[in-house]
């Protein structure tokens, strides 16, 4: 069953940040993800409005995003992203 790795950040230092950008998908596209969609205002309906980005990526399987996350190809790329806003990131199961 596939699994979808959902990511909201509020960015606070956008040129600092593109460092991980630029680095994360070789990554991604190694342990099998695909990012489906990503968007810095997304229109909402409903709940918090200032929401910041938000990135979806889609994984074989759960434990495909696990094996992402806890890589150390991924971990090598994780202080690129330090001090660059906040991150909210959760793995979810596809139905």
């Amino acid at each position: 069953m596939s699994a979808y790795l959902i990511i909201k950040a509020r960015l606070t230092d956008r040129e600092k940040f593109q460092a991980y950008a630029n680095a994360v998908p070789e990554v991604v596209k190694a342990f099998g993800g695909v990012y489906i969609a990503i968007d810095s205002s997304p229109e909402v309906f409903e709940g918090e409005t200032e929401i910041g980005s938000v990135v979806i990526s889609k994984w074989p399987s759960k434990q495909a995003g696990q094996d992402f996350w806890n890589s150390d190809e991924y971990k090598k790329i994780i202080p690129l992203r330090a001090g660059t806003g906040d991150f909210h990131v959760m793995l979810v199961e596809g139905v």
